[in-house]
């Protein structure tokens, strides 16, 4: 009876947990994105490049602030860190570079409100400050949110 509470809790709590979280894929650049709610005024984002070999993990990590929101857009920023932690194994530094997020998620269908078309600009500057470049994305996100959780930010 204990096992069959413990799997009712859990199934009821990875619910709960699935919906606050939005997956973005972006093409072009084979990067895989998930974030919390980005619906809400603060979200976190952590950002996979797929497609590459192991040893070269990259990986950003980034906080996020939607400071404007319009019925079917948002426009955020945020900062953040891009790491590698395979690089520690030849004893390189973790740390890659630092960069500012500049983007905003479109939600262009009335009827498919949880789908958004995200396109961001990132400033980048590696841990160095040697070097950096202007990166743009252009993705495809499912937030697994009802409308109802929403909370507005300010316009």
């Amino acid at each position: 009876m204990n096992l069959i509470l413990l799997l009712l809790f859990c199934l009821i709590t990875q619910q709960q947990l699935f919906s606050q979280v939005t997956i973005s894929y972006y093409p072009l650049q084979s990067i895989l994105s998930i974030s919390t709610n980005t619906n809400k005024l603060f979200f976190a984002d952590f950002k996979l490049e797929t497609n590459t070999f192991i040893s070269n993990l990259n990986m950003e990590f980034s906080p996020k602030i939607n400071f404007k929101s319009l019925d079917n857009v948002n426009y955020y920023t945020g900062i953040g860190i891009s790491i590698n932690p395979v690089n520690s194994y030849a004893d390189l530094p973790i740390t890659n570079g630092y960069f500012i997020d500049f983007g905003i998620r479109a939600k262009p269908f009335d009827k498919l409100r949880n789908l958004q078309l995200v396109f961001e600009i990132s400033p980048y500057i590696n841990k160095d400050c040697s070097g950096g470049n202007l990166r743009t994305r252009l993705g495809l996100s499912w937030n697994f949110t009802n409308e109802s959780s929403k909370s507005s930010p300010p316009e």
